[in-house]
């Protein structure tokens, strides 16, 4: 208080208390402390502009990303840090979100402090006033690099398996089974030739399965549901809406998916190409089998005349001898009896001959039997024994008595000895310094295997050539075909045997073959 004369004659103090609103002005300032950390350390961009799209705030993360200072990136600075060729698409999106108010999503490349882009999800959300006006907007940057890379080789690997599916003329199936769902891929469609807008069923597949192998796939389709473990491996047939049969090869197993449930996860091939060839080389080797054998007819003609030749010539002999008998007075019945029965004999030996000679070259399709290997080769024997002695070779023979009976087809087999002879005595056709000794024997191989040896003494075998003996159309010979070897090759792989070659420790070679016996079967040989 002052006096009149302007001095201090006392003091007055009043205390008014702001304790509450200097709290509340820390706690204001604490907030916006708290508030500016989380908008800096949250794990995205963030950043915000005026209603008219100026960029007034971009949070630290943002700035610490692309190396721009604040002052760099305000306004519309930022698209620097925009990959070029996603810059112009960018605005067009966040020029239309400003025009229309609506959310702005989009993605986009950004470009890293160190010079390197990655994929961003950019959103931006309105900010409106109680009026429905846009006061500011509010966005994130998004990292989805990761995701976006992720997807891509997802994508790359799904083109990789349709276009190698495509190629290998192979789909894929998903058969989940508590709900009978079943998912094709693309080409399992195409291979079925199934409208992909209707769903796959049972029912819709067994539609198409080929009537005779309707029982196989309801023996699969049974033990798929009864929960077998086994891997699921066969070929079945289909008949196509235009009438044309597929053959389809599955391969499939059985395993769960994450919650537990039972599914069959399996590929299917269409294999009707490599079917229809493996038949028509089936038939080509048939044919070309007969062809062999055809052809050698004309080289045995001289042995089969002579052969046919002795017991026609005793049926003859006989028969006047038998004549001359019965007319004597008195009739010597007892002598033609004896005579008739000689007849008998070398008509039955001729018509064995013929037979032999007919099964020998026809055409007919192969038959399995159990076959005596001593039997059959002597039989082969008998047929190249003339054409063997006019060729000067000696043949010596040794049979194994206790060689077991095997199974195959007998004409086949008897082929493969009669090629093996005819190339053995070839091989000694210029031999004239040595005697032209041929030998073939049977014995036990390894694993009880029936195993036909035949060794000559001729002019040898060219080891650089050994890997090819067998291969069609190569050949020693002048003017061979070069395919006697190889159709024998065919038919001993076919009675799951092998063949093959090996010189001799002195001149010529040695050509073996060995087939598995008769399953179960005794040896019924000697």
């Amino acid at each position: 208080m002052r006096d009149t004369a302007e001095r201090i004659t006392g003091w007055y103090v009043l205390l008014t208390d702001i304790d509450d609103r200097k709290c509340a002005e820390d706690a204001v300032l604490a907030s916006e402390r708290d508030l500016g950390s989380i908008i800096n350390t949250i794990p995205m961009l963030a950043w915000s502009t005026r209603p008219d799209g100026f960029c007034d705030f971009l949070n630290q993360r943002w700035l610490d990303f692309t190396g721009l200072s604040a002052e760099q990136a305000r306004g519309w600075g930022w698209g620097a840090a925009i990959h070029p060729d996603d810059a112009k698409g960018l605005l067009d999106s966040w020029q239309m979100a400003l025009v229309t108010g609506q959310l702005a999503d989009v993605e986009a490349r950004m470009r890293r402090f160190d010079g390197e882009y990655r994929w961003f999800l950019l959103r931006a959300s309105p900010l409106r006033h109680e009026s429905g006006k846009i006061v500011k907007w509010y966005g994130t940057n998004t990292d989805i690099d990761d995701r976006k890379r992720a997807e891509e080789e997802l994508q790359r690997s799904e083109t990789f398996l349709a276009e190698g599916e495509r190629l290998t003329l192979t789909g894929s199936f998903l058969w989940r089974l508590d709900t009978d769902e079943i998912t094709f891929s693309e080409q399992l469609y195409r291979i079925h030739e199934f409208d992909r807008d209707s769903p796959v069923t049972l029912e819709r597949i067994s539609s198409r399965i080929h009537p005779e192998d309707l029982p196989l796939l309801s023996e699969k389709i049974e033990g798929a549901q009864a929960g077998s473990d086994s891997i699921l491996n066969y070929e079945i047939r289909m008949r196509m809406p235009n009438g044309s049969v597929k053959y389809l090869r599955t391969v499939a197993h059985g395993t769960r998916d994450r919650d537990g449930r039972p599914e069959i996860i399996g590929a299917v091939q269409d294999v009707t190409e490599r079917r229809l060839s493996e038949e028509a080389l089936s038939q080509a080797r048939s044919d070309l089998a007969h062809v062999t054998r055809v052809t050698s007819l004309g080289v045995l003609t001289a042995s089969i005349a002579h052969e046919v030749n002795q017991p026609l010539s005793g049926i003859i002999t006989n028969a006047g001898t038998c004549l001359r008998m019965l007319a004597a007075e008195p009739p010597n019945v007892k002598g033609a009896r004896e005579t008739a029965k000689r007849t008998i004999r070398d008509g039955n030996r001729a018509s064995e001959l013929i037979t032999r000679l007919r099964a020998l070259f026809s055409k007919k399709e192969p038959t399995t039997e159990p076959v005596d290997l001593n039997d059959a080769t002597q039989e082969v024997i008998a047929l190249s024994l003339s054409e063997l002695q006019r060729n000067r070779v000696i043949l010596r023979r040794e049979f194994a008595h206790d060689l077991p009976v095997v199974t195959g087809d007998r004409v086949q087999l008897q082929q493969v000895i009669l090629n093996l002879l005819k190339n053995a005595s070839d091989a000694m056709s210029a031999v004239n310094d040595r005697p032209r000794q041929l030998q073939i024997r049977t014995k036990r191989g390894t694993d009880d295997q029936v195993r036909l040896i035949v060794q000559d003494a001729g002019v040898g075998l060219d080891p650089q050539a050994m890997d090819r003996l067998f291969q069609a159309f190569y050949t020693t010979k002048n003017g061979g075909m070069g395919i006697g070897l190889s159709v024998s090759r065919s038919i001993i792989e076919r009675h799951h045997g092998r063949i093959w070659a090996e010189p001799n420790d002195g001149p010529g070679a040695t050509f073996s073959f060995s087939i598995p016996p008769r399953h179960g079967g005794a040896s019924d040989a000697g």
